[in-house]
């Protein structure tokens, strides 16, 4: 998806700006993620928390396949630091929504929840710092 243009051809959209929008509503949920985590956290810390349904235990599966396949790909430390928390953190969640609990495994799931989304919120700030240094050194480049 180079460009798309409406009927008289008003607007453009780019993939970087969609790209730019779904990494904008997931910086968002991250923030939120890390804020919530840690708000529970304080608030209940070990608490017995409530089964989890099949829906959310498949949803958790989703999320540790998807992150293992962005984990190949992508390159950057942060990123892949950020992925392999989600990893754990998802794979932790599943394994509750199968029956299984410990202490050890409330720690870790809340541990590397938090990690996941403070570290998936950096790396998404460091995207945007990084595109808006490609764009201005491009406009450096095109006035010289």
């Amino acid at each position: 998806m180079k460009q798309q243009t409406t009927g008289a051809g008003s607007s453009i959209v780019t993939w970087d700006a969609v790209l730019a929008t779904l990494l904008a509503a997931l910086l968002l949920f991250c923030l939120a993620g890390a804020v919530w985590t840690a708000y529970w956290s304080l608030r209940f810390g070990l608490a017995p928390r409530p089964p989890l349904s099949a829906w959310q235990t498949s949803v958790r599966f989703v999320a540790v396949i998807v992150a293992l396949f962005l984990l190949l790909r992508r390159r950057d430390l942060i990123d892949r630091a950020a992925l392999l928390c989600a990893v754990i953190a998802a794979g932790s969640s599943a394994l509750y929504g199968l029956g299984f609990n410990s202490v050890t495994l409330q720690v870790v799931r809340l541990l590397f929840h938090f990690l996941a989304y403070s570290l998936g919120a950096l790396a998404i700030i460091r995207w945007f710092l990084a595109r808006r240094a490609y764009r201005q050194a491009s406009l450096k480049a095109a006035v010289l």
